[in-house]
């Protein structure tokens, strides 16, 4: 099993969910892909380390990282939220007004 697998498996266990149809049906993707996901013999492509991203509510990196694509050292992760989830509102207020403030001083 790879890193991936054991990840996802994890991430599954963390859901409280053990029949793969129902948690497929849960995250909102087909059985056969989180069969393959759990199977995985090779790293993740691109698409499913967008896919793994959305469907368990993470950020890039920890997939990244559960792929063996980077070291967690790499990833520096400790500075980063998990998941949007774990932001408050304000911190999700902030952050989008410090996009918006730069993004309207770049287009000036």
């Amino acid at each position: 099993m790879s890193g991936f697998s054991q990840w996802v498996k994890h991430q599954l266990e963390l859901r409280q969910e053990s029949d793969v149809a129902d948690a497929a049906r849960a995250l909102g993707i087909r059985p056969s892909e989180l069969g393959r996901w759990l199977s995985a013999k090779r790293p993740p492509t691109q698409d499913t380390i967008r896919t793994a991203c959305r469907v368990f509510d993470v950020h890039v990196q920890e997939v990244l990282v559960a792929a063996g694509y980077m070291t967690p050292e790499e990833s520096d992760l400790d500075d980063k939220p998990i998941s949007l989830s774990s932001l408050s509102t304000q911190e999700l207020a902030d952050e989008l007004a410090r996009r918006s403030a730069s993004h309207t001083l770049a287009s000036q």
